[in-house]
Protein backbone atom coordinates (compact mmCIF):
# COMPACT_ATOMS: atom_id res chain seq x y z
CA UNK A 1 0.00 0.00 0.00
CA UNK A 2 2.82 2.69 0.95
CA UNK A 3 4.77 1.11 -2.46
CA UNK A 4 1.56 2.12 -4.39
CA UNK A 5 1.17 5.71 -2.48
CA UNK A 6 4.86 6.20 -3.14
CA UNK A 7 4.50 5.36 -7.02
CA UNK A 8 1.61 7.74 -7.01
CA UNK A 9 3.07 10.64 -5.11
CA UNK A 10 6.13 10.35 -7.68
CA UNK A 11 3.95 10.27 -11.07
CA UNK A 12 2.22 13.73 -9.46
CA UNK A 13 5.67 15.11 -8.82
CA UNK A 14 6.70 14.68 -12.35
CA UNK A 15 3.38 16.07 -13.59
CA UNK A 16 3.47 18.87 -11.96
CA UNK A 17 6.97 19.75 -12.68
CA UNK A 18 6.51 19.11 -16.65
CA UNK A 19 3.43 21.04 -16.29
CA UNK A 20 6.06 23.88 -14.52
CA UNK A 21 8.59 23.53 -17.03
CA UNK A 22 6.22 23.44 -20.38
CA UNK A 23 4.05 26.60 -18.86
CA UNK A 24 7.07 28.72 -18.57
CA UNK A 25 8.65 27.89 -21.50
CA UNK A 26 5.60 28.07 -23.75
CA UNK A 27 3.78 30.79 -21.82
CA UNK A 28 0.48 29.84 -23.08
CA UNK A 29 -0.95 33.66 -22.42
CA UNK A 30 -3.77 32.63 -19.40
CA UNK A 31 -2.99 34.15 -16.13
CA UNK A 32 -5.45 31.62 -14.62
CA UNK A 33 -3.83 30.10 -11.47
CA UNK A 34 -3.50 26.02 -12.00
CA UNK A 35 -2.47 26.03 -15.29
CA UNK A 36 0.85 24.35 -14.86
CA UNK A 37 -0.69 21.19 -13.20
CA UNK A 38 -3.19 21.24 -15.57
CA UNK A 39 -1.05 20.78 -18.36
CA UNK A 40 1.54 18.27 -16.05
CA UNK A 41 -1.69 16.09 -15.66
CA UNK A 42 -3.40 16.18 -18.67
CA UNK A 43 0.18 16.33 -19.95
CA UNK A 44 0.79 12.94 -18.48
CA UNK A 45 -2.06 11.53 -20.09
CA UNK A 46 -2.11 12.56 -23.43
CA UNK A 47 2.06 11.95 -24.07
CA UNK A 48 1.37 8.47 -22.95
CA UNK A 49 -1.08 7.59 -25.36
CA UNK A 50 0.86 9.21 -28.23
CA UNK A 51 3.63 7.38 -27.11
CA UNK A 52 1.42 3.99 -27.17
CA UNK A 53 -0.02 4.88 -30.73
CA UNK A 54 3.99 5.44 -31.93
CA UNK A 55 4.82 2.33 -30.20
CA UNK A 56 8.51 4.64 -29.29
CA UNK A 57 10.68 4.23 -26.38
CA UNK A 58 9.55 6.33 -23.71
CA UNK A 59 12.78 6.83 -21.96
CA UNK A 60 13.56 6.67 -18.23
CA UNK A 61 10.72 5.30 -15.69
CA UNK A 62 9.77 7.61 -12.51
CA UNK A 63 6.97 5.80 -10.32
CA UNK A 64 5.98 3.10 -13.18
CA UNK A 65 5.60 5.76 -16.04
CA UNK A 66 8.23 7.47 -18.73
CA UNK A 67 9.34 10.62 -18.33
CA UNK A 68 9.55 11.76 -21.77
CA UNK A 69 5.94 11.62 -22.54
CA UNK A 70 5.08 13.61 -19.53
CA UNK A 71 7.25 15.90 -20.76
CA UNK A 72 6.37 15.91 -24.34
CA UNK A 73 2.80 15.79 -23.24
CA UNK A 74 2.79 18.72 -20.75
CA UNK A 75 4.39 20.98 -24.07
CA UNK A 76 1.59 20.13 -26.12
CA UNK A 77 -1.07 21.10 -23.74
CA UNK A 78 0.39 24.24 -23.26
CA UNK A 79 0.98 24.72 -27.22
CA UNK A 80 -2.65 23.90 -27.55
CA UNK A 81 -4.01 26.34 -24.96
CA UNK A 82 -1.58 29.00 -26.81
CA UNK A 83 -2.97 28.43 -29.85
CA UNK A 84 -6.81 28.79 -28.22
CA UNK A 85 -5.41 32.02 -26.63
CA UNK A 86 -4.43 33.33 -29.69
CA UNK A 87 -7.29 32.37 -31.85
CA UNK A 88 -9.65 33.94 -28.65
CA UNK A 89 -7.94 37.19 -29.58
CA UNK A 90 -8.62 37.44 -32.79
CA UNK A 91 -7.03 39.17 -35.33
CA UNK A 92 -5.10 42.48 -34.65
CA UNK A 93 -5.37 44.63 -37.93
Amino acid sequence: MVNEAYAVAQNVAVALLAGWMAERTVDPGFKTRGIAPLAGLVGLYVGRVVWTWGDWYGGPLIGGLPVVPAVAGAFAVCAILKLVRLGAAGPRW
